[in-house]
């Protein structure tokens, strides 16, 4: 059970508000440019954050939430593909680092202790999201996030 009704939890979900609304999103993966949007939103009660991404040629859909139990967060997503994720973070300051829980890191079956991707915010309304770093046609690639507000 998710335990945000602490105070730190509380404290916690505040400090990830800024995220709710709607970002424009470019981003590329080797050799691969694209654009897609998110739209994050307060759900459950407050209790969780529901991310909604619109890719061009799929859709993915998130939970994020903290467990004040952990003191980590917790971000739960399928894509319409079929692939699914499972990531645990920490948000300070302006840094969100995620790693892989489940399954384990993209195209490896490892998993380290080293954070899979960082999300950083710029601005009010701008955030970076770099990695995760993974094989792709016989070669390593890391993803390159840019989403503005809109």
């Amino acid at each position: 059970m998710l335990a945000v009704a602490t105070t730190a939890g509380a404290q916690e979900m505040r400090n990830a508000e800024f995220f709710t609304g709607r970002w424009n999103c470019a981003h590329t993966v080797g050799d691969f440019k694209g654009t897609y949007t998110t739209t994050i939103s307060s759900a459950l009660g407050g209790q969780w954050l529901r991310q909604v991404y619109t890719f061009p040629d799929k859709s993915a859909e998130f939970f994020i939430g903290y467990d004040s139990r952990f003191k980590r967060w917790v971000r739960w997503g399928m894509l319409s593909t079929g692939e699914y994720w499972a990531m645990t973070g920490v948000l300070a300051d302006s840094t969100w680092t995620w790693s892989y829980a489940l399954p384990r890191r993209p195209g490896s079956g490892t998993y380290t202790d080293k954070p899979d991707a960082v999300w950083t915010k710029k601005s009010d309304a701008e955030f970076i999201i770099d990695g995760p770093t993974y094989p792709e046609n016989g070669k390593m690639v890391t993803e390159h996030h840019d989403c503005r507000k809109s």
